[in-house]
């Protein structure tokens, strides 16, 4: 399913009066993008179900993205910290909708965002921070636990007190130690290998019928989840209805079936087939080169 059927990036020769300013005013860092996609001759994407943009640091994959992100207002969980020129630069940029058959756009599915590879790791960090505390309170709950065990009497002044002093002597003698550690503290979450978070993330965050623009998703991902991402990204498009828009280095994702690359190291960008990329095929003569190796091990 298409939601978004092109976007056009700002065409600067026509508003280089904004971009003069910028310069003139700003260091060379606030007024990033100007002069990237011009330079690299690119105007236009052209979308289609899988769409994705490949290309080495600084080439302006994730650029694009975020531009494309704050064309449609797209709900993101990490703060995008923009430059000065990327907002001029992204007010010059221009998102088309799909049409329907009587001419009229269609409307941007509820739910899609932009789910970026540091959404995972607040992910991650927010778990260690939860067990960390839960560490803590079970620590302090066995204290308690051998505390109150030998009480009888509350030692509190007010009621409240008192009544939370006798609930915990009661809880002290009624329960195991295990099972009052674990009323009074909580369990921890289970801590997942970062590949499988980051599965989980993705299973979890995208639903059917919407469009999702995924920042390199296959950070801190082995080869083997990498694998399992991309069947999950190809049910999403086959049978959930979804498009997506994905920046990438990953050849396991950029195989994904009639998926559209555009390469941003060549200028001018080009579209390319995924196993005819540099760097695709740097991994293809490493391996054919030590294709004895392999097979011998077998």
């Amino acid at each position: 399913m298409k939601y978004l059927e092109k976007f056009t990036l700002a065409d600067e020769e026509k508003h280089w009066r904004a971009q003069a300013d910028i310069i003139n005013n700003s260091t060379p860092d606030e007024y990033y993008p100007f002069g990237l996609f011009a330079q690299k001759q690119l105007s236009q994407i052209d979308f289609e179900e899988i769409t994705v943009f490949y290309g080495g640091n600084g080439s302006g994959k994730t650029t694009l993205l975020n531009l494309i992100a704050q064309s449609l207002n797209l709900p993101r969980n990490t703060v995008f910290h923009a430059t000065e020129g990327f907002g001029t630069y992204s007010s010059l940029c221009r998102s088309y909708p799909v049409k329907d058959g009587r001419g009229r756009a269609v409307r941007l599915p509820q739910g899609s965002a932009i789910l970026a590879s540091d959404d995972i790791f607040d992910g991650i960090l927010e778990t260690r921070k939860h067990n960390n505390k839960i560490s803590a309170d079970k620590a302090e709950a066995r204290e308690v636990y051998s505390d109150y065990k030998r009480r009888t009497t509350p030692k509190g002044v007010s009621l409240l007190e008192e009544y939370e002093e006798m609930r915990l002597i009661t809880a002290s003698r009624k329960k195991t130690k295990r099972k009052f550690v674990l009323g009074e503290a909580g369990e921890k979450d289970r801590q997942y290998s970062n590949g499988e978070n980051a599965l989980l993330f993705f299973d979890s965050h995208i639903k059917s019928n919407a469009l999702y623009l995924l920042d390199e998703p296959e950070n801190s991902m082995s080869p083997k989840f990498q694998l399992l991402l991309r069947s999950l990204l190809s049910d999403a498009v086959r049978y959930n209805g979804c498009q997506l828009v994905i920046a990438t280095h990953s050849p396991f994702i950029m195989s994904l079936k009639n998926a559209k690359i555009y390469n941003l190291d060549e200028t001018p960008v080009s579209v390319e087939k995924w196993y005819k990329l540099e760097n695709v095929r740097a991994y293809y003569d490493f391996f054919k080169e030590n294709k004895d190796l392999f097979e011998s091990e077998w």
